[in-house]
């Protein structure tokens, strides 16, 4: 099979809502893969995000499909398939239903130095963020996580609401705590608190608990805003 048909069926299998890079066919020569990809832009299959990066879109009754704004910055600063990328910030509270409000400004955590990217009119912020006690971490993990760290900055909503909605989601979800609070080690001190205290809220009383809490120093106060949802906040010293 040729090059071009290769590509081109490789692209067609996968189906629409699909972004495409040259990482994409590392098996086949490189030279053949970026005239192919130019020439499927060119007659309309693909679009060309930036240089490097093509999506291939779902045809609706409003017009092609746009790609995932946290999914195409993704794909646009990964350069390589072991340096591991999320999506936070707004997007975060967005995807755990925290808040509705759409993000002006895109989020990447990853260990990448940190810098603003833009693609077209859309801008992602690059944070760096070490991942290094994060193994095994989804991506609705790192959503938790960043929200929680992020709690008083949650657009249309407060922090009480916040952690509300978290319990909530863990509630529908059925998620483990215990895989959480092994990755809230590693976590700033007053993550840690809060999701010791919402482990324990929601009856889950484990080892994890206790080590996070013997993580925290007494003298320490956490002034969050979160006390009417959580019954147990002082014992987190959370006020």
């Amino acid at each position: 099979m040729k090059v071009a048909q290769s590509i081109r069926r490789q692209i067609t299998d996968k189906g629409p809502d699909s972004l495409w890079s040259f990482d994409d066919f590392v098996k086949l020569p490189q030279q053949a893969v970026a005239k192919t990809l130019s020439r499927l832009s060119k007659e309309g299959l693909i679009q060309r995000m930036r240089k490097g990066v093509y999506y291939y879109p779902k045809i609706t009754a409003l017009g092609p499909s746009q790609p995932d704004a946290s999914a195409l910055f993704a794909a646009a600063i990964k350069k390589s398939k072991n340096i591991t990328i999320y999506s936070g910030g707004t997007a975060s509270f967005q995807n755990l239903g925290i808040t509705t409000q759409a993000p002006a400004q895109y989020t990447i955590l990853g260990e990448l130095a940190s810098r603003k990217i833009r693609i077209g009119r859309m801008t992602a912020n690059i944070q760096r963020r070490s991942f290094a006690h994060l193994n095994g971490a989804s991506q609705e993990d790192i959503w938790i996580l960043d929200s929680i760290r992020n709690l008083k900055h949650v657009p249309d909503s407060t922090p009480s609401d916040a952690v509300a909605k978290i319990m909530s989601n863990f509630h529908a979800s059925k998620r483990p705590l215990k895989k959480l609070l092994r990755f809230a080690q590693g976590e700033p001190p007053r993550v840690r608190a809060v999701i010791g205290a919402i482990a324990e809220q929601m009856g889950y009383h484990g080892p994890e608990t206790r080590t996070l809490k013997k993580s925290l120093n007494p003298l320490t106060k956490f002034h969050i805003g979160i006390t009417s949802v959580l019954s147990n906040a002082s014992f987190w010293n959370i006020v």
